[in-house]
């Protein structure tokens, strides 16, 4: 009886180890080594997007729902790919007919690719990316999706520019009303979704006016609405769609399409651009101090050149020089606003923009005190921009020059 009690210790023991071995070789299975893991500037090979059925089929969630996110522990990440130019990868309408532009955007556009895109790019300054441009970034920095099935939201992280993220709200609420959207707008707006079969469905509003489309320096307005489509079509490949509706910037809608590959031995690192950031000292050093702080106002200065607050002066000559406010706004369709708001405020009657070279003329008011301003924008995509000119105001004529506030 005794020998058989030992007997049966000792299996039970070497079960118990053996059980032991296993779960430790498991957890050992498991763990991450750091030393193996790719990060952003590391150099090494990037992965090319490897097509639609990439890696193999796509996986999902205990619940079916299309994973968007890591399936190993500790490691894996979307990559950007550098597209500088939208019109490179649009699909509608078709290449060949070109982004369809309101006059004053085509004109801005431009005159960013060819004067002012390096220094003026609002992520130069740690501003953070609205739209689809974290995807299409230069610089390898990586995208995740953590999805919260429970909570019924999709956390977004970004590395690029400063370790931003964003909520993609699945629970079926709507977006805030129109006024709260217009009274407190963000980078990156506010983002609702739903899943479409096996395509996740993003719907943003609400951007301020601080960020660019695309690098290339495509603008938009208050006015933004963005539809994104992603799709993991293989383990290795997530197709994306985006739209863009701006009819203060644009006559239509226009869409773009591309692919980002997988990088399953990628991890998000912890960059913080703001810490180090001596670009906009050195901008503000090269135009002399004129920009103000670089970035100051950029929620609200990169859309229409025209909308804001200008404040300077005006006179019959440089000894003789009085206040001058203008306020202007643009809804897609003309410039108004007052000029000199307050007891004497006179609405703007007449707003006539010339994109080709950049000049403004206004009318405000009437009979006697009948204000007529002809100016033209100086450093056009400084926040801190100016429009200087001549007036006339009944029998008096002059000169003047304001400057964009906020």
């Amino acid at each position: 009886m005794r020998r058989h009690w030992i007997t049966r210790s000792l299996t039970t023991a070497a079960i118990l180890i053996f059980s032991f071995c296993l779960t430790a070789r498991s957890l050992a299975a498991q763990a991450v080594d750091e030393s193996r893991l790719r990060h952003s500037g590391d150099g090494g090979r990037v992965p090319e997007p490897g097509g639609k059925d990439a890696g193999g089929p796509a996986p999902r969630l205990a619940d079916g729902t299309p994973n968007l996110g890591r399936t190993e522990i500790g490691k894996g990440a979307w990559l950007p790919k550098l597209y500088t130019d939208y019109s490179a990868i649009l699909v509608d309408p078709p290449k060949s007919q070109g982004i369809p532009f309101q006059p004053w955007a085509k004109a801005l556009q431009e005159y960013r690719h060819k004067v002012t895109s390096e220094s003026e790019d609002p992520a130069s300054f740690c501003i953070p990316l609205a739209g689809s441009h974290p995807y299409t970034r230069g610089g390898v920095h990586p995208i995740e999706f953590i999805q919260l099935p429970e909570q019924k939201r999709i956390l977004q992280l970004m590395e690029f520019p400063g370790h931003n993220w964003r909520d993609i709200f699945l629970d079926g609420r709507s977006h805030p009303s129109k006024q709260e959207l217009e009274e407190y707008p963000t980078f990156m707006g506010h983002s609702i979704g739903h899943w479409e079969g096996a395509t996740l469905v993003v719907d943003t509003v609400g951007f301020n006016e601080g960020t660019w489309i695309d690098k290339e320096g495509h603008p938009h307005t208050s006015q933004l609405h963005v539809i994104e489509k992603l799709t993991r079509t293989g383990m290795n490949n997530l197709h994306i769609e985006a739209t863009f509706d701006d009819p203060a910037a644009y006559t239509r809608p226009w869409t773009i399409a591309f692919d980002l590959a997988w990088g399953p031995d990628w991890a998000i690192k912890e960059y913080i651009c703001q810490s180090n950031n001596r670009y906009q000292d050195y901008y503000v050093k090269t135009t002399k101090g004129a920009t103000g702080t670089g970035n100051a106002g950029a929620e609200f200065g990169h859309g229409h050149p025209a909308k804001g607050t200008f404040l300077g002066e005006w006179g019959p000559n440089g000894g003789t020089q009085d206040r001058l406010m203008v306020l202007m706004d643009w809804a897609g369709k003309a410039i108004t606003g007052t000029i000199n708001p307050g007891p004497q405020a006179m609405p703007i009657t007449k707003a006539e923009l010339n994109p080709d070279n950049w000049t403004l003329h206004l009318e405000g008011g009437a009979g006697a005190a009948r204000v007529v301003l002809d100016g033209k924008f100086e450093n056009l995509t400084w926040l801190a921009r100016s429009l200087t000119g001549t007036y006339t105001q009944g029998n008096q004529r002059g000169t003047f020059k304001i400057t964009r506030q906020y």
